[in-house]
């Protein structure tokens, strides 16, 4: 009788047939992996980068507020005490800024520090109106030094907000050759060198971001840059009593 069945080498072709099926959906699964673990380290990134961003620009937008219009409000003893002591916390280079009514709440500013005001107004005694540093959040500095983030509100120290040894994404403003900050006038002409602070209308915030680990596929940290434009409409308007 005849009997039907596999050769060895039929044997050993399917076997090395099937390797070779293995070994490519190995390979397209562990590339799959990596892409996936590239796409989340990106994802967050953003996320990160972007929430900061976003809350940059609320606080920023509200620069100069001064609900009680009074002119006195950027220049009286308390005020200059105030600002004084949230500087040197800080340590503005340069010491405190010197307070006119012209800067109003723009009290510093350069490519990468932003020192900011408000009047909130009397949130609780003895907070009143006409009051820069009597009470909570009137006073905000962001800096941007050695590829972090940093925020200081009403006098406390700085705290990183993005960026640094903890954080997931690296800020790489310095070696990505951007500026924190950028300035405009009106005619959205950028102010540059020593900031004309009374001429500010518009201030732009970029953050150039990376992953902090490298991407497993391209062997490169994953790049982004975010910017955002804000109008400081508090600071351009015309008080009648100035």
């Amino acid at each position: 009788m005849k009997k039907n069945g596999f050769t060895l080498v039929e044997i050993l072709i399917a076997m090395g047939v099937g390797l070779v099926i293995m070994a490519g959906v190995y390979g397209l699964m562990n590339m799959a992996q990596r892409t996936s673990a590239g796409t989340e380290r990106k994802v967050l990134t953003q996320q990160d980068t972007r929430s900061v961003l976003d809350f940059m620009a609320s606080e920023i937008r509200m620069a100069s507020y001064n609900p009680s219009m009074m002119g006195t409000t950027w220049t009286n003893a308390t005020t200059t005490a105030n600002v004084s002591a949230c500087a040197n916390v800080n340590g503005l280079i340069g010491g405190a800024p010197a307070l006119t009514v012209e800067k109003r709440g723009i009290l510093f500013a350069n490519a990468n520090n932003l020192f900011l005001a408000m009047d909130l107004g009397p949130l609780g005694t003895p907070n009143v109106f006409g009051v820069i540093g009597d009470a909570q959040n009137e006073m905000i500095f962001y800096r941007y030094n050695n590829g972090a983030i940093t925020r200081s509100v009403s006098c406390g120290l700085n705290e990183v907000i993005l960026g640094g040894a903890a954080s997931g994404t690296t800020v790489y403003n310095n070696t990505a050759g951007r500026n924190l900050f950028q300035y405009f006038d009106r005619d959205g002409n950028e102010l540059t060198g020593v900031i004309n602070i009374p001429a500010i209308r518009r201030i732009r915030i970029s953050i150039a971001a990376r992953t902090e680990n490298i991407d497993p596929n391209t062997k490169q940290h994953r790049r982004m840059i975010f910017s955002t434009d804000i109008l400081v409409r508090n600071h351009a308007v015309f008080l009648p009593n100035l």
